[in-house]
């Protein structure tokens, strides 16, 4: 905590989530106001073919050599779905995460996951020493629809046979939209919090013209160089650069910015 601040006012933008860990460590180091005004909905995918789809690779799992998870959503409805398909995990699967709050949901299941040590993003995962001779593996990467391709790309560049499982989808969200416009134009927040470039883009979409500007020159923490190069081409005119998606990087980057505001 800084003594003798006002409490910071924050905006943050990603899905509601049932255990953030990154707003109880935020509010356990800093006096903070936080206004959670999601942009996306994070929803399962339950229609009759995505189902079928989705069956079909969990029971066809024993095929694969390497099972990536990127991210905790796709981790515990991947989670979900082996547990009902396999009552026991077939042997000789490697499995994989981009972070460690998507390990530890397959570490609560007594599944060994490996992680990057640093650089929590596809990028990181792709410099693990298990996942450069893949030639003539296969792996399965349980994501929702849409996203990046890198994984996919690399590990087939590579030589891997790669399958995608969809497991969720992202749907913009317009709920929150006259409450952020609202506090734009009151000047009630000090920093927006995205942990996505995603994000950013649908925050935009949802913003008045009146409040564009208002809007740019709040300062922004985002996670790692990728999604800082979005915000400033998308406008942002003070970006905030975390080491990584961690709690702890994203508070510890938003501390020394608050340290040094004044």
């Amino acid at each position: 905590m800084l003594p003798g601040r006002k409490p910071l006012r924050v905006l943050l933008l990603r899905p509601l989530q049932q255990r953030d860990d990154f707003i109880a460590a935020l509010s356990s180091r800093c006096d903070v106001e936080l206004y959670r005004c999601p942009v996306m909905d994070i929803v399962p995918l339950d229609s009759t073919s995505d189902s079928e789809s989705i069956q079909s690779r969990m029971l066809n799992f024993d095929h694969f050599q390497i099972a990536i998870f990127v991210s905790r959503t796709a981790a515990n409805l991947a989670v979900e779905w082996l547990n009902r398909c396999w009552p026991a995990l077939p042997p000789g699967v490697r499995y994989y995460a981009v972070g460690n709050a998507t390990a530890s949901v397959l570490q609560a299941q007594r599944i060994a996951v490996e992680t990057p040590s640093q650089s929590f993003d596809s990028e990181g995962l792709l410099k693990l020493p298990s996942l450069q001779s893949v030639a003539g593996e296969k792996a399965l990467i349980f994501a929702g629809r849409g996203g990046r391709t890198l994984l996919a790309e690399e590990l087939e560049r590579r030589g891997a046979r790669v399958s995608r499982c969809d497991l969720y989808e992202r749907r913009p969200s317009m709920e929150y939209a006259s409450q952020i416009n609202v506090l734009l134009s009151d000047s009630a927040v000090d920093m927006v919090v995205a942990h996505s470039g995603e994000l950013l883009e649908l925050l935009l979409q949802l913003v008045a013209p009146a409040c564009r500007q208002p809007l740019m020159s709040l300062p922004v923490l985002v996670p790692g160089q990728r999604v800082a190069e979005l915000a400033v081409g998308q406008g942002f005119t003070e970006v905030i650069s975390a080491t990584s998606a961690l709690p702890s990087d994203m508070v510890s980057a938003i501390l020394e910015w608050y340290s040094n505001s004044g």
